[in-house]
């Protein structure tokens, strides 16, 4: 019996959705603008957390050595700091690549090379270049590196750590990456509690013109259930099928701003798609379906007073 009223609850609100075939047009067409702004939420999330990312790796500290001392001395450093947790690895440049890196930076500034070549000897110390795991953990690096300005005989030891220049940038980064967490959940919110109450009116209308009907079935005596049924199905059918629109959708649109996305933030939006094409199948699709069912459950109970 269960099993009866199911299917006749189905397709009842299969043949809703063909028989008010405008309205079903409108509704699929505002849950699709809905599901494009879920969709391109997800884009702008994935772009951000790749521009985060991006500026993380650009982030470090360098250590700076006295020129005089030897480089067995710096590689046990690095050895210490690769032991501690928060460091995800240490780059070390020999003086000899220091200076290398510095010809080749002002290879036509021959004026500049001409001064160097008169100095006779290697003015650069080696150094080590320290990232961390998370910007949050540089103060920490900082301060042990604080610790270790001069060796077991007092001597001059570490030149310089750029921690300070840094300190602001990091801390900026922190902030953004906070705002963005924040920011990106009060968006979705809002956005969904918008879309419930666009899908929710739209709905409305289907259910509008099917007040004599619904009066007659409660007349003879059908549960709200059998009476809601239909309409929840219609809403998730409504959903359903606003979800597949939106992914064609997006392929155009991925491609579109394909270049001006690469450019700045430095990721391939419509190779993103592609590769995460099942995740937003299912998110929109199934976001969709959840949108259409409640829309259409609050809608028959408010306005319908069953």
């Amino acid at each position: 019996m269960l099993w009866t009223n199911i299917r006749r609850i189905v397709r009842a609100g299969m043949v809703n959705v063909f028989r008010n075939s405008f309205v079903s047009l409108a509704s699929i067409f505002v849950m699709t603008m809905t599901l494009v702004i879920v969709g391109s939420l997800m884009f702008v999330n994935a772009l951000v957390s790749d521009f985060v990312a991006y500026i993380k790796d650009k982030v470090d500290v360098n250590v700076y050595f006295v020129t005089a001392v030897s480089e067995p001395s710096i590689l046990q450093l690095k050895t210490e700091l690769e032991r501690i947790p928060e460091v995800k690895f240490v780059t070390y440049t020999s003086r000899e690549d220091a200076i290398a890196d510095f010809r080749a930076r002002h290879e036509d500034d021959q004026r500049m090379l001409q001064g160097l070549d008169e100095l006779g000897d290697n003015p650069f110390g080696a150094s080590l270049s320290v990232k961390a795991k998370e910007p949050s953990e540089y103060e920490g690096i900082a301060k042990f590196l604080e610790s270790r300005t001069t060796d077991a005989e007092g001597k001059p030891f570490i030149d310089s750590v750029n921690y300070a220049q840094n300190k602001l940038v990091i801390e900026q980064l922190e902030n953004l990456t906070a705002y963005i967490s924040r920011f990106g959940l009060a968006t979705i919110l809002v956005f969904a509690i918008a879309s419930i109450l666009i899908t929710f009116n739209t709905i409305r209308l289907a259910i509008y013109t099917a007040r004599e009907e619904i009066a007659v079935m409660r007349l003879v005596g059908a549960s709200n259930m059998y009476i809601r049924g239909p309409f929840v199905v219609e809403g998730t059918l409504y959903g359903m099928v606003s979800g597949i629109v939106a992914l064609i959708v997006f392929f155009p649109l991925a491609w579109i701003v394909r270049g001006s996305a690469t450019s700045l933030f430095g990721s391939d939006i419509f190779a993103y798609y592609l590769s995460h094409f099942f995740l937003f199948l299912v998110v929109l699709v199934g976001v969709g379906a959840i949108l259409g069912a409640i829309s259409s459950f609050l809608a028959v109970r408010k306005y319908l007073s069953v």
